[in-house]
């Protein structure tokens, strides 16, 4: 894209350099720490960081140019190309937008309450058995994520997979406007970030905003056909495939044998597919990758072989095994359905005796202590040799697992990840397992390396 198109779109001023230069937008960091030789760099501008600060550091590492939000000539250098805007996040999603309209390929936005990186995920590897896919790296699903996987469109990609995150009304329908999806997934609607979405028809309405971008003619919905909010959705005009277990579903799974580190499962009585995961919550994120399978040509061999191999994302329900003992690490985020999908994992989950680390599910507002005595109550009534709470709010599940009938000297409320990964290494025994859960603020997989970290 060549400077003055940029400037076009921006409505900036061209401080130094040349309007015809032609730059080339996946080049393009948002990170002075981590800028290489040849890249353009994009002040970010956030509550606890100016990136207009660093701008002379990376023209020193070797950036070629750079988008500033501070007007002046003290940025003029020579032989670079600086461009001054209002405001710099604005700046690269309009890029972003402009750049991804230029492409006529398949762009899928998958979004809901929970599974969204692990169908992301799902949905590239069977995808990629046939199509070059592009796909956000790790969980960049925000404001700034989903732009800068924007920018790495190239002609030589067939398709595009969004994940889009939300946690305040009205972000679905701006990222959706960046990517104008011409595919949407929506995993599931659960209690989630309800501190800034009121309730669950809160969640609804906002993860259903990115329907309204798909085209009436040729817009494709694939759904959570088990969901009791998803299930409502009936747009005219747009194609709607639903997945899950209920027999009504374009795609109805039936669960053959879940076990400790495999699930095998047959899709509408004729396709069985065998996943290298725990947790029959899975064969739900499984399940919308193999309704787009068909519609991409791809045919039960290699979509089978694709989920097969596929290898869990770092944080979710990702097994590691020390000193004999299984450490489920789910701690990469927590909310009351993805708890409730975490235990149910574990209940399948064949050890001695299993215990549950439970920390704070975060932004949940005025429902915070009704759904942490919830968990509590659940955890009491499941087969677990003890539980450790950890955070302010997560008292209440342990006082309320305690109401529930568990017993006193199995419980431990604990004020560090150190004093966690301590109690286990006294409690635990080879062939047991532990179910490691938390936000995403709780940082509990400083758990996991504080018991690496402990002598046997």
């Amino acid at each position: 894209m060549r400077i003055k198109e940029i400037l076009k779109i921006t409505g900036g001023k061209l401080l130094s350099g040349s309007p015809d230069t032609d730059i080339d937008l996946s080049k393009i960091s948002t990170d002075s720490r981590t800028i290489k030789k040849g890249q353009i760099f994009i002040a970010l501008k956030g509550p606890n960081f100016d990136g207009n600060e660093f701008v002379e550091d990376v023209f020193r590492k070797g950036a070629v140019g750079a988008i500033v939000s501070v007007l002046g000539s003290r940025f003029s250098v020579l032989g670079k190309t600086i461009i001054s805007v209002e405001d710099t996040t604005k700046a690269m999603q309009d890029i972003a937008a402009c750049h991804r309209r230029k492409f006529k390929i398949p762009v899928i936005a998958v979004t809901g309450t929970n599974g969204k990186t692990t169908v992301k995920e799902m949905m590239a590897a069977v995808l990629s058995k046939k199509f070059n896919v592009l796909k956000n790296a790790g969980t960049e699903n925000n404001h700034i994520g989903v732009p800068q996987t924007l920018l790495k469109l190239k002609p030589s990609h067939d398709i595009c997979i969004l994940e889009l995150g939300t946690n305040h009304k009205g972000e679905i329908r701006s990222l959706a406007g960046i990517a104008r999806p011409t595919i949407a997934v929506i995993t599931n609607i659960g209690p989630s970030h309800l501190e800034f979405l009121s309730d669950l028809e809160g969640v609804y309405e906002e993860k259903k905003e990115v329907l309204e971008f798909l085209d009436v003619k040729t817009g494709l919905a694939v759904i959570n056909g088990d969901d009791k909010y998803l299930s409502k959705i009936k747009k005219e005009g747009i194609d709607i495939l639903r997945y899950g277990f209920k027999t009504s579903n374009d795609f109805c799974a039936r669960a053959l044998k879940p076990a400790k580190n495999n699930i095998i499962f047959v899709v509408n009585n004729k396709m069985v597919y065998e996943l290298n995961l725990c947790g029959t919550h899975n064969i739900y994120n499984a399940l919308a990758a193999i309704a787009l399978a068909g519609r991409f040509g791809i045919s039960y061999k290699p979509a089978r072989e694709a989920l097969f191999d596929y290898v869990p994302v770092k944080m979710r329900l990702d097994i590691n095994r020390l000193n004999g003992i299984d450490i489920i690490n789910d701690s990469y985020n927590s909310n009351p359905l993805s708890m409730d999908s975490a235990l149910e994992a574990l209940k399948y989950y064949p050890a001695k005796a299993k215990w549950v680390v439970s920390a704070d599910m975060l932004e949940l507002g005025r429902h915070s202590v009704r759904f942490h005595k919830l968990i509590g109550e659940r955890i009491a009534k499941a087969d677990v040799s003890g539980l450790l709470t950890f955070g302010a709010l997560s008292r209440h599940t342990s006082s309320q697992a305690m109401r529930s009938g568990m017993r006193r000297d199995r419980l431990w409320h604990c004020s560090s990840h150190d004093e966690i990964a301590d109690i286990l290494k006294k409690t635990a025994r080879p062939g047991d397992a532990v179910l490691l859960k938390g936000s995403r603020g709780m940082k509990m997989e400083n758990v996991l390396e504080k018991f690496k970290s402990l002598k046997v």
